[in-house]
């Protein structure tokens, strides 16, 4: 009860400071992401970078507090030759997919900072976190050319063979975390440089997950391409490899967006409800 009462005192000593000092802006990001999952096991592997770009709207609730909705696009990849791991090279799958994302998100500045505000620290870190929601489309490269792979069900997907479910979603949620560095640049401009990871629940960003399917009989069900995909080791077509390890179900994938991002102040003037005047931006 006590700590209870100790949070409503904080929070009702600081809705004065939520309402003053407030602005907007936009911002335009350009950089990379990349993904952690079956292929690809860590998140900020530099071979695994693509490009990434976003936009999006920031209200500035004070100098410590943000709120931003955002949405951008990223190209995640990975392939199982790049890796060193003898389970890897055996395997040989790869995969690309185009990610796009909107999100919601809040920022908490660690020192007083706003592009808007004449007083403001010239550089401070911050934190972000919120909820993303995402479309994710991988595909694999076959024969000259990249193909869809949720509709094919590699792994018996769809298929009614035993020990299979039906097809992954391909819009899903996550739990974006993550922070960065923020450069003022005059009451107009400023420029940040963050990642954010995103948490996802689904461990099909690669298609890779659970176990293989007997070939002969996801190539009946699912189609020849769905099996030609599906097993790319040097013993494909055999059955060798039935219900032995694709992925890891329980180890969930996460994918990353980061680089640097210019922001504008799109207020034409700076609100401080402190004072009986609005200070013009210049």
């Amino acid at each position: 009860m006590r700590k209870f009462l100790t949070a409503v005192s904080i929070l009702i000593f600081q809705m004065p400071v939520l309402l003053h000092a407030q602005s907007s802006e936009l911002g335009l990001l350009l950089g990379v992401a990349s993904y952690k999952g079956e292929i690809n096991t860590h998140l900020f592997n530099p071979d695994a970078f693509n490009p990434a770009a976003g936009l999006y709207y920031k209200r500035c609730l004070n100098s410590f507090w943000s709120f931003r909705l955002g949405v951008t696009y990223g190209r995640i990849s990975g392939s199982d030759a790049r890796q060193d791991e003898g389970f890897n090279q055996y395997r040989n799958l790869s995969f690309r997919s185009d990610v796009w994302d909107a999100s919601a998100l809040f920022e908490f500045n660690f020192f007083p900072f706003q592009t808007a505000a004449e007083h403001s620290s010239k550089v401070a870190p911050y934190l972000v976190a919120g909820i993303t929601f995402f479309h994710h489309n991988p595909q694999g490269f076959i024969n000259g050319s990249w193909h869809d792979l949720q509709p094919l069900g590699t792994e018996g997907q769809g298929s009614g063979l035993p020990n299979t479910g039906s097809r992954y979603k391909r819009v899903q949620f996550a739990f974006p975390m993550g922070g960065g560095i923020k450069f003022k640049l005059s009451n107009r401009f400023s420029l940040s440089v963050e990642a954010v990871a995103r948490k996802t629940f689904t461990d099909y960003l690669d298609d890779v997950s659970t176990v293989y399917p007997d070939n002969t009989s996801l190539a009946a069900s699912n189609g020849p391409l769905a099996a030609a995909l599906s097993d790319r080791t040097i013993f494909a077509g055999t059955g060798i490899n039935t219900n032995h390890q694709r992925g890891n179900a329980s180890d969930k994938d996460w994918y990353m967006m980061g680089g640097i991002t210019i922001n504008w102040t799109i207020s034409k003037k700076y609100t401080d409800k402190c004072k009986p005047f609005r200070t013009k931006l210049r």
